[in-house]
C-alpha cells in the first residue's frame, strides 16, 4: 500500500511508512499530590492539569503550579521528559502539547516519551484529534487509556528530513496566529485604555488650528435622543433568512421584515439588561432591547454616543426579580457630550482603531483556516 499526502515538498518522494505509536516510544501517566498538604505544593517542579493546556496549540501550556520532590514521591505523578507529548485522556479529551521543560502532570495526562521528530507526531494528532475523541470511553467523564492510544496508527515520511520540514514549516504557522493573536490582544487593551482617558477626558482632541474645544456638557439621555422600545416578535417567526433581529444580547437570528431602517443603538433592557450593541441597518430590533435612536438635528454623531454607551455600567437603573429590566427611566441617564466637532473626531478615531483590530482578527483567523487546510493535505 503506497501512502503519500496531497500537499508535499517538492525535494522529497516515496511512500511514508505505517508504525503504531507504541512502537515509537514509551507511556508514563500522572498523578495529583495531595491538595492539603503544603510541603508538597511548595517545590520548584512545574505541575500541570488539562486545564492548563490550549485547543489546536502543541507549545502553549500555563505552568502556575510547582510542587516538591516529596510530592513526586508520596503521589502517582512522575517526572515526564521535556520534549514529550502530553495526551488528555480525561477530562478535555484531544487536547495535546509538547513541554519545553521537564514536568510532572495530573492524571488526566496519558504521557509519550520518544527519541522520534516529537514536532512532527504532536501536528499529526493535532490534525488527526478525532482518533482521541473517538475512542474516548466513559459516561459522566470521558476517558481514553495509554493501551488504546499506544495501538493507534500513524503514518510517517522514512526520511526523518521530511518530518522535520513538515514539523518546522507547521510550528512557523503557529508562530504567526500566536503574534496575531498577541497584536490583537494588545491592540484591545490599547483601546480599552485610550477610551478611559478620552471619556473621562483626560486626553482632550485640538481643533484643527490647534486651540481647545469647548468643555463637554451634561445632558439626559432623552434630551438628544429618542429612546423607545419597539414590537416584540414570537420566538416562532425567526427563521435562517432575512434581516438581522436583535434581542436583548445582539443578534438572535433572521425575520422576513425589518423596523429600522438605519443602524441604530439598542440597549438590553430584559433579561440580559445593559449590553450596548450597534445594530446593522435595515434590523429588527424587539422589545427585549431599548433603541436609542439619535435624530439628525440633535448635534450628535451616533458612533461616537455608541462608544460613550458602550462603556457604560447601567446597573443601577435595573427593576425586577426574577425578570431584570430597565425600563424609561433610561431616558433620565446623564451623560457628558463635546462638542459635534470633537464627538467626529473621536469617533473616526476610535472607528480607525476597531477596523485595526478587525484586520488583525482577520489576519489571524485566515491563516487559523490555512493552517487547517495544510492538516488536510499534508497528513494521511
Amino acid at each position: 500500500m503506497i501512502i503519500e499526502p496531497k500537499l508535499r515538498f517538492k525535494e522529497f518522494s516515496g511512500s511514508w511508512s505505517r508504525e503504531s505509536l507504541g512502537a515509537l516510544g514509551t507511556f508514563k501517566g500522572g498523578g495529583t499530590p495531595e491538595s492539603q498538604n503544603k510541603k508538597y505544593w511548595n517545590g520548584d517542579i512545574p505541575w500541570i492539569s488539562s486545564s492548563d493546556i490550549s485547543e489546536d496549540n502543541l507549545h502553549n501550556i500555563n505552568i502556575s503550579r510547582k510542587i516538591s520532590d516529596e510530592a513526586i514521591s508520596s503521589s502517582a505523578t512522575k517526572l515526564i521528559p521535556k520534549d514529550s507529548i502530553l495526551f488528555v485522556s480525561r477530562v478535555g479529551v484531544g487536547k495535546l502539547a509538547i513541554n519545553s521543560v521537564e514536568l510532572c502532570t495530573s492524571q488526566d495526562f496519558v504521557n509519550f516519551i520518544t527519541k522520534k521528530n516529537i514536532l512532527f507526531i504532536g501536528y499529526y494528532f493535532l490534525a488527526n484529534k478525532k482518533y482521541l475523541t473517538r475512542y474516548s470511553q466513559g459516561t459522566s467523564i470521558k476517558g481514553i487509556t495509554s493501551d488504546l492510544i499506544s495501538s493507534f496508527k500513524i503514518n510517517l515520511p522514512g526520511d526523518n528530513a521530511e518530518q522535520q520540514k513538515i514539523a518546522s514549516f507547521l510550528s512557523s504557522v503557529d508562530k504567526k496566529i500566536e503574534l496575531l493573536a498577541k497584536k490583537h490582544e494588545l491592540l484591545e487593551k490599547y483601546k480599552k485604555g485610550l477610551m478611559q482617558k478620552i471619556f473621562s477626558q483626560e486626553i482632550r482632541f485640538k481643533q484643527d488650528d490647534g486651540s481647545d474645544f469647548p468643555d463637554w456638557e451634561s445632558f439626559d439621555l432623552g434630551s438628544i435622543s429618542d429612546v423607545y422600545q419597539s414590537k416584540t416578535i414570537s420566538q416562532q417567526d425567526l427563521t435562517y433568512e432575512g434581516f438581522d433581529v436583535y434581542g436583548a444580547n445582539g443578534i438572535i437570528g433572521k425575520y422576513s421584515k425589518y423596523n429600522h431602517e438605519e443602524a441604530q443603538i439598542a440597549i438590553g433592557c430584559r433579561g440580559t439588561c445593559g449590553k450596548v450593541n450597534f445594530t446593522n441597518p435595515k434590523s429588527w430590533i424587539t422589545g427585549n432591547a431599548m433603541v436609542v435612536n439619535v435624530e439628525s438635528s440633535k448635534n450628535v454623531i451616533k458612533l461616537f454616543l455608541y462608544q460613550l454607551l458602550k462603556r457604560t455600567n447601567f446597573t443601577y437603573l435595573i427593576t425586577g426579580g426574577a425578570q431584570p429590566q430597565i425600563t424609561g427611566a433610561i431616558k433620565k441617564h446623564k451623560i457628558e457630550l463635546p462638542s459635534k466637532v470633537e464627538q467626529q473626531k473621536i469617533a473616526s478615531f476610535l472607528s480607525a482603531l476597531d477596523k485595526k483590530i478587525d484586520l488583525t482578527k482577520q489576519q489571524k483567523d485566515k491563516t487559523q483556516t490555512f493552517k487547517k487546510g495544510l492538516f488536510q493535505q499534508i497528513f494521511v
